[in-house]
């Protein structure tokens, strides 16, 4: 998942740990299949949606499909609402950065079976951009 900086980048002596605080627009979000390779883009081209993380070790994120459907009135039907959820993710977690990894663990989410697991991603921060990742076969 790749993500830009909506501030400017921080100074270069900082560390990592400080340089990940922040609010992070997502501007691509993939999935590698490893046996073929295939790289799946399940929220689109242009996925939209925000990942922050605050000082002092909490982080959310909200991020939802570019091409979401609107629905027809004020009350959403079952069918609408089924899409709706299936066309975003969102949650609120605790977080330590330990060199260049950044350790969550979910208190909520979207999709309650991931509340309560610690899911572990690799970062780098180049610029503005921060771009993270997680090793084969892990929950994405």
């Amino acid at each position: 998942m790749a993500l830009l900086a909506t501030s400017p980048p921080p100074a270069a002596a900082e560390d990592l740990a400080s340089q990940i605080v922040g609010m992070w627009r997502y501007v691509s979000v993939t999935r590698t299949e490893v046996a073929s390779g295939k790289v799946i883009k399940p929220y689109g081209e242009n996925p939209k949606g925000y990942l922050v993380y605050a000082k002092g070790g909490r982080g959310m994120f909200v991020l939802v499909a570019e091409n979401r459907a609107k629905p027809a009135a004020a009350a959403v039907t079952d069918a609408e609402a089924a899409a709706l959820y299936r066309t975003m993710a969102a949650g609120s977690a605790t977080y330590k950065v330990e060199g260049k990894t950044v350790i969550a663990t979910w208190d909520t989410m979207s999709n309650q079976a991931s509340t309560g697991t610690t899911q572990k991603r690799y970062f780098d921060i180049v610029g503005n951009r921060l771009t993270i990742w997680s090793d084969p076969g892990e929950n994405q």
